[in-house]
């Protein structure tokens, strides 16, 4: 685990999964006629959404007065840990809070790229700008499926407790992830061919599953 530092209070650290996630990407991105520059912009993008996504949640963590969170930057993307018990709405705005910065962080650099006359002068720019918008603007989509531990799923659990029962909340959010997750997994397989994705929905679709099977074994959610 590599120390970063930390913000206002707010540890940052980046896990070897996470450079291995670099990697992997930077690897697929490559092409021969553009050189090996283009496939590795792809780490300076990673890294700043990732951490403009964490930040964001650890920032409305500590706004509602919860305090200083740890952030966890890993394989499949980022984690913030709080120690909190936080109000069903609070947590709302909390996960939601991510996938907005993310298209924030889109918005401006979209906004930079099209009002600031030096990008057009600079040839690692125009490339870099584009491809965070688009990174950013999926990235923001990704989190925001209704398939916990994405923000989605916790963004409708957590609106669900605001007026259910916890249990009721938790077998409603559950099987509305497992049909998202098994049509997100054959969207990603058959048309996006994004084969990482689907991976990567079809782990967390089958851990919702175990859940519920644990919940039908023992009479409550797995937590």
């Amino acid at each position: 685990m590599l120390h970063l530092g930390s913000i206002g209070g707010t540890t940052i650290d980046v896990d070897l999964t996470f450079i291995i996630l670099i990697f992997f990407f930077a690897l697929s991105a490559y092409d021969p006629q553009r050189g090996a520059a283009y496939a590795l912009v792809w780490a300076p993008i990673l890294f700043i959404s990732v951490l403009v996504h964490e930040l964001a949640h650890a920032a409305a963590i500590a706004l509602f007065g919860y305090g200083s969170s740890r952030i966890i930057l890993g394989g499949i993307g980022g984690l913030t840990f709080n120690e909190r018990r936080a109000r069903p709405w609070h947590d709302v705005v909390i996960s939601l809070a991510g996938p907005l910065s993310s298209f924030a962080l889109a918005f401006l650099c979209a906004w930079i790229f099209t009002h600031v006359d030096y990008v057009m002068r600079d040839e690692m720019l125009k490339v870099f700008l584009p491809l965070m918008v688009s990174a950013s603007v999926i990235w923001g989509e990704f989190n925001l499926l209704p398939i916990p531990p994405l923000d989605g799923g916790s963004a409708v659990r957590n609106l669900l407790r605001s007026f259910l029962r916890e249990e009721l909340a938790f077998v409603i959010t559950t099987w509305i992830a497992l049909p998202a997750g098994i049509a997100v997994v054959a969207y990603s397989l058959l048309v996006w061919r994004q084969f990482f994705v689907a991976i990567l929905i079809g782990w967390f679709t089958w851990n919702n599953y175990q859940r519920w099977l644990l919940y039908r074994q023992r009479g409550y959610p797995d937590e």
